[in-house]
């Protein structure tokens, strides 16, 4: 047991590593970011075409919360030796997780419908917007990769209160994605109120 501590030890710091690599990257786009969207409605910029989120994002979101909530209570359950709960937050995280690819590609869809309006000849805040998106969408397919190696790892009996790291990883993995997520969607909400006021003259 205290091998597999030790070792669990190594794996967080890993992990933790990870987590500090990937908050960079996010947290350097959203400057760059906040700079793109200065630049796009300053004065000096001209017009500019008042930028909306696509309301479904607020259910990718609550998506997004319950499958991190779930994977918690995973994490709880294979402590307790609980494995049918585990089994079953899995589970259904994995199925809320398809769910959410797809309300995220209904909301992706509506984006490129408005960033590429052929009338529309004024700048707008679409395009970063949606490579955000979609980058975050990438980190996400490897939460669902993640969640697929714990389906395995269910079927093979690999996890029990003493051996559940993989289960901690991917409930880690899922709660940085929320804060990410979070933060990404207050940034795109005030990118939204700011393209809307007048520039003045």
């Amino acid at each position: 047991m205290s091998i597999s501590t030790a070792q669990d030890r190594r794996s967080l710091q890993g992990v933790m590593l990870l987590f500090v690599s990937l908050g960079v990257f996010f947290f350097s786009s959203l400057i760059l970011y906040a700079i793109y969207v200065v630049m796009r409605v300053g004065p000096e910029a001209g017009s500019i075409r008042p930028f909306y989120l696509p309301p479904i994002f607020v259910l990718t979101t609550v998506i997004l919360v319950a499958i991190s909530t779930l994977l918690h209570l995973a994490v709880q359950a294979s402590r307790q030796q609980k494995l049918t709960d585990l089994a079953r937050y899995i589970g259904i995280s994995f199925v809320l997780s398809l769910l959410f690819f797809l309300v995220q590609g209904i909301a992706l869809n509506w984006m490129i419908q408005q960033l590429l309006q052929p009338a529309d000849t004024m700048l707008n805040l679409y395009g970063f917007t949606l490579f955000l998106v979609l980058v975050h969408a990438a980190h996400v397919i490897g939460g669902v990769a993640g969640m697929i190696f714990l389906l395995f790892g269910l079927a093979r009996g690999a996890y029990d209160h003493e051996s559940h790291f993989p289960v901690r990883f991917c409930a880690l993995y899922w709660h940085f994605l929320d804060i990410v997520w979070i933060i990404m969607l207050a940034c795109f909400a005030l990118a939204a109120y700011v393209s809307k006021v007048p520039v003045p003259t």
